[in-house]
């Protein structure tokens, strides 16, 4: 196998000392080439003149609007196809401190088999550095309509130390350029959060390549949020529109009918009760305005 040539892809928003120590990291602990793109999504508090200063090598890109993540992390592919020419891109949040050797871990299972389309880290909480965030991908039970990593909140021992097929999330993966190209990227439908990561990486599985956990890969995530906070109208609909799209797409027949059914009235009575006793009916109307409009949702 050709030596590959390997770009790193960060989105940053307003998040400077957080994305300095992410960079740090991975030029600190670099063990084979790569390349690394910063694409800022509009920040004003100095990101990209500090990184300019700090990292002269590291190429920045300023958008001038939040294009969200999926739509981000597409731009930032587009440019880094364009002008650095990557057989493989790696998509790392910035709220991610990687351990040495970080890349070339990740990049390992590629030189075994020409069908893997995508590795994903193991991840660390930044506050709590023995526990794991996630140790293999995420777990979906769409009949009760949750996700959740493999391994969350357990203490590392060891116990997820084997390579094995996942179901990868997009905040430290590496995928080949050419599948990534062949797939059309991340579903802007999911802008401007959601489960673009998993809808990737199940559709890459159904094209026909492999997702591997790489276990040797360790990166430490500070679980940060860029949308906002508490539980607002807009964050209710995008994620209750966001979850049906998902479902529609690869929930197989039987377990859709149990989620409409069983789940979707059961989850909307707790939100009703809970946000209407907490005085924000807001969040209720936002689930409404998902829900109808989560069964039109073509992909973008």
């Amino acid at each position: 196998m050709p030596n590959p040539s390997i770009t790193v892809i960060i989105l940053t928003y307003n998040q400077r000392e957080t994305t300095l120590a992410c960079v740090e990291s991975l030029i600190a602990g670099r063990r084979m080439p790569f390349n690394i793109l910063v694409w800022d999504n509009g920040s004003n508090d100095g990101t990209l003149e500090a990184l300019e200063t700090a990292f002269p090598e590291v190429r920045m890109h300023c958008h001038t609007e939040n294009l969200g993540v999926a739509g981000g992390r597409n731009a930032a592919a587009q440019l880094a196809i364009r002008d650095m020419a990557p057989t493989h891109l790696l998509f790392l949040d910035n709220d991610m401190v990687v351990e040495p050797g970080f890349v070339a871990a990740l990049y390992a299972p590629f030189r075994e088999a020409l069908d893997i389309g995508q590795t994903q880290a193991k991840l660390r909480f930044m506050h709590d550095r023995q526990r794991l965030n996630d140790g293999g991908g995420c777990r979906i039970n769409f009949m009760l309509g949750r996700t959740r990593p493999v391994g969350y909140g357990e203490i590392d021992h060891g116990q997820y130390d084997r390579i094995v097929p996942c179901i990868s999330c997009g905040g430290a993966m590496l995928v080949r350029r050419e599948i990534f190209e062949q797939l059309g990227g991340f579903d802007l439908t999911f802008n401007p959060f959601g489960p673009e990561d998993l809808d990737f990486s199940l559709r890459l599985q159904k094209a026909g390549y492999r997702a591997l956990y790489a276990p040797g890969a360790v990166a430490y995530h500070a679980v940060s949020h860029t949308f906002g906070g508490g539980y607002s109208e807009d964050y209710a609909r995008h994620k209750s529109r966001h979850w049906l799209v998902f479902l529609k797409r690869h929930a197989p027949l039987w377990q859709q009918v149990v989620f409409y059914t069983i789940t979707a009235p059961w989850l909307f009575l707790k939100v009703l009760f809970r946000e209407i006793r907490k005085g924000n009916p807001a969040a209720v109307r936002g689930v409404l305005q998902g829900v109808l409009r989560g069964g039109k949702a073509e992909r973008k």
